[in-house]
């Protein structure tokens, strides 16, 4: 795969507030994969009509869509059967798995109703990316149950509320710290920070593989957060796709623990508000029943959700 979503060393800690959260158990390659409750707005218009129906709706019957949650019974089992079958399984595989654990039933159907995110995306852009690319299986087959953050536009919002305090706790320890996150105007610059942070890992020259420079035609966002010392701790790259984005890696430095960790929230908070104020409206993260329980605590408290996508290709020019 070519997208991450690698964590610190400290991969073990339990939940709490205080300490760095989201530990990774030991799994991290990212499967391609990751808005919250219909406004009224929506309602008005005739959009929830929209999304409370399937993804091709014509003249069926309304379903009445519904969240999916993490770390739910229901998003358990479906997590569980994600997986253990392929990226496409045969329909018979499904059945059987069916057949063995009735149970999955309850399943299938939460990921059927969940509500529906209608994506555009202009021809030019889809085409600059593989099919095989994290970006390519997103808009030619990763419909189901992704992971989508709804990107905000004002941290005030965003970090506000009960479900936001460990994010805000991290957020506090990481300041203290000194941790700071900009976005990289050039990829060699960002190369070069991404480079001292992957030497410090085991897993670093294979990962260096998939940092390649942009394709033609592919546009891409850099961010990195470092140190009161500019010694970099974690990177983050973008694909950008006009309405939406596509996050393609986020690594950290192992070797300094705990601000590396506490880094991770800083600069995705840091890369989602830079996003959100720029336009984009939606970052996804592939499949959010693929991933370990770890990274799905991580995206839960950093304020993703499941959603069924519909993607629409459009020509260059069109609207």
């Amino acid at each position: 795969m070519l997208q991450h979503w690698v964590e610190s060393e400290n991969s073990q800690e339990k939940v709490k507030a205080e300490p760095p959260l989201g530990p990774n158990q030991g799994e991290e390659r990212l499967s391609v994969w990751l808005t919250a409750r219909q406004p009224k707005s929506q309602q008005k218009d005739g959009r929830g009509d929209r999304e409370r129906r399937g993804h091709d709706s014509g003249d069926q019957l309304p379903v009445q869509r519904r969240e999916l949650r993490y770390g739910s019974r229901e998003f358990r089992a479906a997590s569980d059967l994600a997986r253990r079958l392929p990226y496409s399984p045969r329909i018979w595989a499904l059945f059987g798995s069916v057949v063995r654990d009735p149970a999955l039933i309850r399943a299938f159907v939460a990921v059927w109703r969940l509500p529906v995110v209608d994506l555009r995306v202009r021809r030019a852009d889809a085409d600059a990316w593989s099919e095989a690319s994290p970006v390519g299986r997103t808009i030619s087959g990763g419909r189901l149950a992704q992971a989508v953050l709804e990107l905000p536009t004002a941290e005030g919002p965003y970090l506000a509320g009960r479900p936001k305090q460990a994010l805000r706790t991290n957020l506090r320890h990481a300041r203290d710290c000194g941790v700071t996150s900009e976005r990289i105007p050039t990829y060699e610059r960002w190369f070069e920070a991404a480079s001292f942070i992957l030497r410090a890992r085991c897993d670093g020259p294979a990962l260096i593989g998939d940092m390649n420079k942009p394709g033609p035609g592919q546009q891409v966002a850099y961010y990195v957060a470092h140190d009161a010392d500019e010694t970099p701790l974690a990177f983050a790259r973008v694909a950008l796709l006009g309405q939406f984005a596509v996050l393609l890696s986020m690594i950290s430095h192992l070797d300094r623990s705990p601000s590396a960790s506490w880094a991770r929230y800083q600069l995705h908070t840091s890369l989602a508000l830079n996003l959100g104020c720029s336009g984009v409206k939606y970052l996804l993260v592939g499949s959010a029943l693929r991933e370990s329980v770890g990274n799905q605590y991580f995206q839960h408290l950093l304020g993703y959700r499941a959603r069924n996508l519909r993607v629409e290709v459009i020509e260059s020019g069109v609207t």
